[in-house]
């Protein structure tokens, strides 16, 4: 498994520019009464927000540098461990000793899984952590097909950010390798810090692997792992699966 490692905690907040799944990820943990517990929490994007709407949250993230950036955010905030807590652990064998109503993997983090055995294994330890009558809620992206016959050779624009430290101007940009027969990708993310002139300065590469999963091979691997499917969501705002949807968002009940 190469997710979003400790290289990743510096930045990640300023390349990943997602706030549209927010409401969905608070009214889900309104809905729930909390306590959530988050799996591939990173830096508390989804958490933070939980935490600040009244919900207690525990997020889990298997790289320590985020971990310890999503502490300090929440102390910047003034969040408490008694409505919000982080902590270091895998999601395919983290052990809490507590149980909850909701457990969420948002934005990807279930593909970070990349075989059907660390699939079945992050989806036991979430059964683990389920109160009973729980739900899991996921969220991962609609395979696009044009896209797994890029170039993997050419680098592709993303869009320009600004170094806050520097104040300096990056470029973003993305180079994607895919091995079409095990569904995964190879994905990098480049990033081009910019001089004075214009000209590249700094240069850094960030990489990971993700799994793409197929509409009914997920519904499969959730009846085969002992859940019942609840709904399948096509958008954050619950619209049905179609064959335009992006997204599809996963919820999930273990069977009794």
């Amino acid at each position: 498994m190469v997710s979003y490692g400790d290289d990743w905690a510096g930045i990640y907040d300023s390349v990943i520019k997602l706030s549209e799944d927010i409401p969905f990820w608070v009214e889900e943990a309104r809905a729930s009464g909390g306590p959530v517990l988050e799996l591939g929490s990173g830096t508390g994007r989804v958490a933070i927000p939980i935490a600040q709407a009244g919900v207690s949250v525990v997020g889990v993230d298997s790289s320590a540098e985020m971990v310890k950036a999503a502490l300090a955010k929440a102390r910047k905030l003034r969040l408490g461990t008694d409505v919000l807590s982080f902590v270091k652990g895998d999601l395919r064998d983290v052990s809490l000793g507590q149980r909850f109503p909701l457990v969420i993997i948002p934005f990807r983090s279930f593909q970070f899984m990349l075989s059907p055995a660390d699939q079945f294994q992050a989806l036991a330890t979430v059964k683990d952590h389920l109160a009973p009558g729980g739900r899991l809620v996921f969220s991962i992206f609609v395979p696009d097909l044009d896209l797994l016959a890029r170039d993997p050779s050419t680098p592709f624009y993303d869009r320009e950010l600004i170094n806050s430290e520097t104040q300096r101007r990056v470029l973003v940009w993305h180079r994607n390798g895919y091995d079409n027969f095990s569904q995964v990708i190879d994905a990098c993310t480049i990033l081009e810090e910019l001089d004075e002139r214009g000209e590249v300065a700094r240069k850094s590469y960030h990489q990971y692997q993700l799994r793409y999963l197929y509409r009914f091979e997920v519904q499969h691997l959730l009846v085969a792992a002992g859940y019942c499917v609840l709904d399948v969501y096509g958008s954050f705002d619950r619209e049905p699966l179609d064959e335009f949807s992006t997204e599809m968002i996963w919820v999930a009940t273990p069977q009794e």
